[in-house]
């Protein structure tokens, strides 16, 4: 057993393990030695990946459908996983639809408060808890850059991802020097199936498995990881500047990129 895994080991669980950034965790933790649990709604893809991985990998992989967005996803998940040690959590499961707040369906906005917000509460709350008794473990909220300014056509999108960016950052600081390690994760514009479900093209893209790399490394190291020299900078910069004048700037890119 090498150090990552007996730090986060034996299984870790990703949401949102699908495609995109998610499944590329599910692949670089497969590939470090654990076991995944993937948790997504199409289960014909997550049971691809998870034959890829132990074939590849030798790993233990399982396959957990469900909808994040649904009530009681939480008691399936557990019960799913209730003789698993989860050493690792990703919570990686999001999306965004980029319009004017008052033109969208109240019922999508509220479906990515669920899946965005919710979820991520409920699993960091009742497997952050197992271990904090273990005394070891690691949670990953993926954000983005978007949680660090309000952004006009994404003005849900950006306060979904700023109460995980802070959800991270509390629960960091209340889990210091109880062996548990979070890290909220801001990646820019990343290559994946997010750009086609959100309507938006590409600004300065990311690679997914860059993205997954880049937090696993940070894991253990900081609070807050922003994978992509420029994305740093550029968030660096906002310090800076007005919020109005941010907030500004990021919409002026995001109504440039849109498709629709």
């Amino acid at each position: 057993m090498n150090d990552f895994t007996e730090k986060y080991g034996p299984w870790a669980l990703i949401t949102g393990a699908s495609s995109g950034i998610g499944a590329e965790f599910a692949r670089q933790l497969a590939a470090r030695g654990l076991n995944v649990v993937l948790v997504a709604r199409r289960e014909a893809r997550l049971r691809e990946l998870a034959a890829a991985l132990e074939a590849a990998h030798g790993v233990a992989a399982r396959v957990v459908a469900a909808d994040l967005a649904r009530d009681d996803f939480l008691p399936l998940l557990q019960a799913a996983t209730q003789e698993l040690e989860i050493g690792l959590l990703v919570n990686n499961a999001g999306f965004s639809i980029t319009r004017d707040l008052l033109d969208n369906d109240l019922e999508t906005e509220l479906r990515m408060l669920y899946v965005n917000g919710r979820a991520p509460l409920l699993l960091a709350h009742a497997y952050g808890r197992l271990m904090r008794d273990r005394g070891r473990g690691g949670v990953i909220f993926v954000s983005s850059v978007a949680a660090f300014v309000p952004i006009p056509t994404w003005t849900h999108y950006a306060a979904t991802k700023a109460y995980g960016r802070f959800l991270a950052e509390g629960l960091a600081g209340e889990l210091a020097g109880a062996g548990v390690d979070v890290l909220a994760l801001c990646p820019g514009m990343t290559r994946t199936e997010f750009q086609d479900v959100a309507e938006i093209g590409e600004f300065l893209p990311l690679e997914a498995a860059d993205v997954a790399a880049y937090g696993l490394r940070r894991l253990g190291r900081a609070r807050v990881a922003i994978p992509g020299l420029l994305y740093r900078l550029g968030i660096f910069a906002t310090r800076f500047l007005p919020t109005r004048f941010n907030s500004f700037a990021f919409s002026l890119i995001v109504r440039s990129i849109h498709r629709a």
